[in-house]
């Protein structure tokens, strides 16, 4: 029996204004492993990764992958050994996911308990609010995120004294807790002359002040803030788990998201290896629909941050898991993901 592929096309309640585009609509693929008891997967299409929905289908179509869901369902680790590199590290994500998820339900567990972890561990879970140019707009968005406590503002809008104005914005609108994301929309020296103006404001970490592959900024920033500074966290810097020894010492954490590192257990070995470098922990996720999201919500109880609101970004997310309640995660006590279809 093949797997079902479906391409599923997420509706952005607010266009998604970040520091390299504006989307208004994410088409994902969705995957459910054949027969019982199954398993549902799922890969995120991220515009600057370069990832297509055609390059998906074409890794999960792939007969070595359809080989690899036909092992035992309780030899997980021979299943996604078995699983072909392939150059979609979000197609393997969705693979690995779907496997891990059969492998709970087979065992009647959710995840979470097959690891041995607690779910009220869990960290509060930011909500994200985009670049908007219109400030009275800005502020309504604010507002009705101001009931999750920790709000993640984008920034990176090209000018670093504007995304300085959008943080007091923000900080005039609601009382709330505030991180921010620069998505590497900063040079070494604009990160140099915001940083300690966020710290002022009480900023709880900074993610990815710098471009992708700009290590000399890192290494820059790192040589010349100050002590007291937030935390900087990567995120596009750090992809799968060879990607974070070169940050040891530059960055103070990573951010851990199962597209960009191919899934549920090379995210685990990410956590292990960033803890071995005396490194901090989010669990974070793309726009996704309650799938990928609750996939990685299993790990957040091994993390510092959680950043897990991307089925909320959209307004058709087809599926039901976690649930964010304030900013509080609650997860599935159903086996393996406990995700059901919406309509079930």
């Amino acid at each position: 029996m093949a797997l079902m592929i479906q391409t599923i096309p997420l509706q952005l309640e607010n266009p998604f204004h970040l520091s390299y585009g504006t989307t208004t609509v994410r088409e994902n693929v969705v995957i459910e492993l054949p027969g019982a008891p199954g398993g549902y997967g799922e890969a995120a299409v991220v515009p600057y990764t370069g990832e297509t929905a055609a390059r998906v289908i074409r890794y999960v179509e792939d007969p070595a992958v359809a080989e690899a869901v036909r092992r035992d369902p309780l030899l997980l680790e021979d299943a996604i050994d078995a699983l072909p590199p392939g150059e979609s590290s979000a197609a393997r994500a969705a693979v690995d996911i779907a496997l891990h998820d059969r492998w709970g339900r087979t065992l009647g567990q959710p995840l979470y308990r097959l690891w041995g972890l607690n779910p009220t561990r869990c960290p509060q879970s930011s909500f994200t609010v985009a670049i908007a140019d219109d400030e009275a707009d800005y502020r309504e968005h604010i507002r009705a995120a101001g009931t999750f406590g920790l709000i993640k503002l984008k920034l990176g809008s090209g000018d670093w004294r504007r995304d300085l104005h959008l943080v007091d914005l923000a900080r005039d609108t609601v009382g709330s807790r505030f991180c921010v994301d620069a998505n590497g929309g900063w040079s070494a020296e604009d990160a140099a002359q915001i940083i300690p103006l966020l710290a002022d404001r009480d900023i709880l970490f900074v993610e990815q002040p710098v471009a992708r592959d700009d290590f000399a900024g890192w290494k820059a920033l790192r040589e010349t803030l100050p002590a007291g500074m937030p935390p900087l966290m990567a995120d596009e810097s750090v992809q799968g788990v060879a990607s974070v020894p070169p940050l040891a010492g530059l960055a103070d954490g990573i951010n851990i998201k199962l597209a960009k590192c191919g899934g549920l257990r090379a995210a685990r070995q990410m956590i292990a290896l960033a803890r071995s470098y005396g490194m901090r922990v989010m669990i974070g996720c793309m726009v996704e629909s309650s799938i990928a999201v609750t996939a990685a919500a299993h790990l957040a109880p091994l993390a510092d941050y959680a950043d897990l609101d991307g089925n909320l970004l959209v307004s058709n997310d087809p599926f039901r898991g976690m649930r964010l309640d304030g900013g509080r995660l609650h997860l599935p006590d159903a086996p393996g993901l406990g995700v059901t279809a919406a309509d079930a």
